[in-house]
């Protein structure tokens, strides 16, 4: 049982001070350890002064730069909310997520100065920070305060595409378990140097791979935002270790020329966020790369599964065991467990579950029942126990009685040569009541009609496309997955 909050942070200014804590990659900017100290001590006395007290949110609102981790570890020092805002929001969704927080002050950078006195400006008692020069008056605090485990470290908010986006409380023991459980299944070390490019408003920007990175005393390397053609000469520069991407930005690194750099460095990919398509992911075992799928919510982890580097060749395609401080089970409509390769519900369980809904527990109490997570998810466990994710229930639909999976349909498309990227939405039809319609990126010149003969060669008739659209782009919402709402959308 954890009594308190652990500084992390304190604990490697005092233990290697010397060691990099945090490097800008565009700006060559570094934190060392002793540095993100002082500087998370001088954003406590900056916050406090504004009024920020322990249970506050303290929301932010700013591109990837290193300041926000000297923010957020003022944050927890003070047992304050660190609210992070997605900047891609309009700004009437940002003052709504303001009125939803009710944060005491919103800390933004130079490029959202103008957005941000926006949402001031119709919530005057929320105070504006600028991050720019806000140190240099002010005089670091060392008083350190152990908060309860249930204290929220963060309230993130969800991307909102099934409806109005919901705050997750992120309770301090959901930050700790997450770091202990990526810290054992990616072996992390005090050496490692991880390359953070996911927009740090998004769990997957924090807590997959950065916050346990630092809580191991190792390095994160920032970019701005995710380019592939800069990500590789990152790598290959900085002899990066470890980074997370979805499975877009994998075939993005792919596509710009992979193979011309230097990555040998590299002792583990993780993927999340959408299955790995499996042509995707034979390219990259096929180069030799420790590639690990992966699964986690905002609401759960983030980091859920691991998947030991000598079972990726035997247990390909899985995301592989529950982590070693949580469980995952696969339900059917009953809640009773399916028999192995049955699909059924992903739910997950264990300290790394977050405390609920900000505002909205009866929403959460809803899917969180008898200890377990309902992701809405599905996936089928096998009879060692290691998991393979199916895909959303919500992109499954029904065509003619039958259950389609698109990820499985999606697979298919993306074996042609000339398909680069392929999404797949059920869109209603007279007869069946749902058919398949098949979002195509091509490599090269094709004919709708050959793909769907590709897929009636290699599927049963009922998961074959009705229709095949060809596009120059598939929609990807902010983290960097195919938005299907849009596509959806955008072509019924």
């Amino acid at each position: 049982m954890i009594t308190g909050h652990a500084d992390f942070v304190r604990q490697w200014a005092m233990a290697a001070p010397w060691r990099v804590a945090l490097r800008d990659a565009a700006t060559g900017e570094v934190r060392t350890y002793a540095d993100l100290d002082a500087r998370a001590g001088c954003w406590v006395t900056r916050l406090a002064y504004m009024g920020v007290t322990a249970g506050d949110r303290v929301a932010l609102l700013a591109r990837n730069c290193i300041e926000i981790f000297e923010v957020l570890v003022a944050c927890l020092r003070l047992g304050a909310t660190f609210t992070p805002l997605n900047w891609r929001l309009a700004q009437a969704e940002l003052a709504d997520i303001a009125a939803d927080c009710t944060p005491r002050v919103l800390v933004h950078d130079r490029v959202e100065a103008e957005r941000a006195h926006g949402v001031a400006s119709v919530h005057p008692e929320v105070g504006l920070v600028p991050m720019d020069g806000a140190l240099e008056a002010v005089h670091p605090t060392h008083h350190l305060v152990a908060h309860p485990p249930e204290t929220l470290a963060m309230l993130l908010y969800t991307s909102g595409t099934t409806g109005r986006p919901k705050g997750v409380m992120v309770p301090h023991r959901q930050v700790f378990f997450n770091n202990l459980n990526t810290l054992y299944a990616c072996e992390l070390g005090g050496e490692d140097r991880v390359l953070a490019f996911l927009p740090l408003f998004h769990t997957g920007g924090i807590n997959c791979l950065a916050l346990p990175a630092l809580y191991r005393g190792a390095t994160v390397v920032l970019m701005g935002a995710f380019e592939a053609e800069s990500a590789l000469r990152i790598i290959a520069d900085q002899r990066i270790t470890l980074t997370v991407a979805v499975p877009t930005m994998y075939q993005m690194l792919l596509e710009a020329g992979l193979d011309r750099y230097d990555t040998r460095s590299l002792h583990t990919l993780l993927c999340g966020g959408a299955p790995c398509p499996e042509p995707l992911l034979d390219a990259w075992l096929a180069r030799g790369f420790c590639f690990r799928q992966g699964f986690g919510m905002t609401e759960v982890g983030p980091n859920c599964f691991s998947l030991p580097p000598w079972m990726i060749g035997r247990k390909r395609g899985t995301v592989g065991q529950a982590v070693l401080h949580g469980a995952a089970t696969v339900l059917d409509a009953e809640g009773r467990p399916v028999a192995p390769g049955v699909v059924g519900e992903l739910c997950l369980g264990g300290p790394h579950v977050s405390a609920g809904y900000w505002g909205r527990m009866p929403e959460f109490e809803a899917v969180y029942r008898d200890g377990w997570f309902h992701t809405g998810d599905l996936a089928t466990e096998d009879e060692e126990g290691y998991f393979r994710i199916a895909g959303r229930q919500k992109d499954m639909f029904i065509s003619g009685g039958e259950n389609v999976y698109p990820a499985e349909v999606e697979n298919i498309l993306l074996g042609h040569p000339a398909v680069l990227l392929a999404a797949v939405v059920g869109v209603a039809d007279p007869r069946w009541g749902e058919v398949g319609l098949a979002v195509v990126v091509a490599r090269s010149a094709v004919d709708p009609e050959a793909l769907l003969a590709w897929c009636q060669a290699r599927l049963a008739r009922f998961k074959v496309p009705k229709r095949v659209v060809l596009a120059e782009a598939l929609p990807l919402n902010a983290s960097g997955k195919v938005d299907k709402v849009a596509l959806r959308r955008s072509h019924s």
